[in-house]
């Protein structure tokens, strides 16, 4: 499978292969729209201010770039959008091979409750039959069509901080959509921010206040992280150019509806995972597919990839 990468040698950032395919049967790479957020951890929302609006024709776009940019990077090849039946696609992710090692150079003294979250290169599930486990934070996509595209029909992607952790340690978006981040636990203040795209003004998540939003300017790959102190606290975003893409929750579940009906391709990727997999898959009309994907685990995978990622914008 091909990988893409957002930076030149030495500096290799792999990324998700499926999702950044829009309206073609070929594979592309790129490393998070989302499904419902029952399964992901990260919630989807509308902000109150957009009910009762018409809905836009086109993409969704919340950045504060023009939408024609948006438009022309999502739907390249001005290509109709999807109206066809639709169908859901759920199952579960799990891990085989080697356990998730210890994640060295974090520091949980100032919050003993993200340890739990963080203290581990992936997590993992209590090991079942065959020795797989579920495995959490891990991006599924699906691929394969061709001849139109689909829009994504959310604004934002919610997530939330609470237990000093980040409410997922892999975030999935669709380009044009804003990341809202809502503080809701345990501490009073944080400042979540993109380290690889750094904000102008920090801008503070207070304990039950207003998300704190943030507006990725490219397709990509991102390290959320924040600003005031909380070193631990991170997350893997991949900003993707099609919506047909979910995270795992905790107990290795996903879910992605409106897929186009039809023969296509479903894969999954973790970012501290080496391997992808991919399988082929026919989404019927109203139908629910069950699809479980496993993911291998050696020694030989790529180290953590969540630090020092390159600049997402020169």
């Amino acid at each position: 499978m091909a990988r893409f990468l957002f930076s030149s040698p030495p500096m290799l950032v792999r990324s998700t292969v499926f999702a950044i395919a829009v309206g073609t049967t070929a594979l592309a790479a790129c490393r998070t729209e989302p499904s419902p957020s029952t399964q992901t951890g990260p919630a989807t929302s509308l902000a109150a201010a957009d009910a009762g609006k018409p809905k836009k024709v086109g993409p969704v776009d919340e950045l504060p770039i023009p939408s024609a940019m948006v438009d022309e990077t999502v739907n390249p090849e001005k290509l109709p959008p999807y109206k066809g039946p639709t169908g859901v696609i759920e199952g579960t992710v799990y891990v085989t091979g080697d356990p998730a090692p210890p994640v060295m150079g974090k520091s949980f003294d100032k919050c003993r409750e993200g340890e739990a979250f963080y203290a581990k290169t992936f997590r993992e599930g209590p090991t079942l039959d065959g020795g797989k486990r579920t495995l959490a934070d891990a991006i599924v996509a699906v691929t394969g069509y061709g001849g139109y595209y689909i829009p994504e029909k959310r604004p934002s992607k919610l997530i939330s901080v609470s237990h000093c952790a980040y409410g997922a340690r892999t975030i999935d978006m669709t380009f044009g959509q804003a990341l809202e981040v809502k503080n809701e636990g345990s501490k009073p203040m944080f400042a979540p921010d993109f380290e690889n795209q750094p904000s102008p003004a920090i801008m503070v998540a207070t304990l039950g206040g207003d998300p704190v939003r943030l507006y990725p300017k490219k397709p990509g790959r991102y390290r959320l992280v924040d600003r005031i102190g909380n070193t631990w606290m991170d997350a893997d975003v991949f900003v993707l150019l099609q919506p047909l893409h979910a995270v795992t929750d905790a107990s290795g579940h996903f879910r992605i509806e409106g897929v186009p009906v039809g023969k296509l391709k479903i894969g999954v990727d973790h970012p501290a995972i080496a391997k992808q997999v991919q399988k082929d898959i026919e989404v019927k009309d109203g139908v629910v597919t069950n699809v479980d994907l496993t993911l291998p685990n050696e020694k030989a995978a790529l180290p953590p990839p969540s630090r020092n990622l390159p600049p997402v914008l020169p």
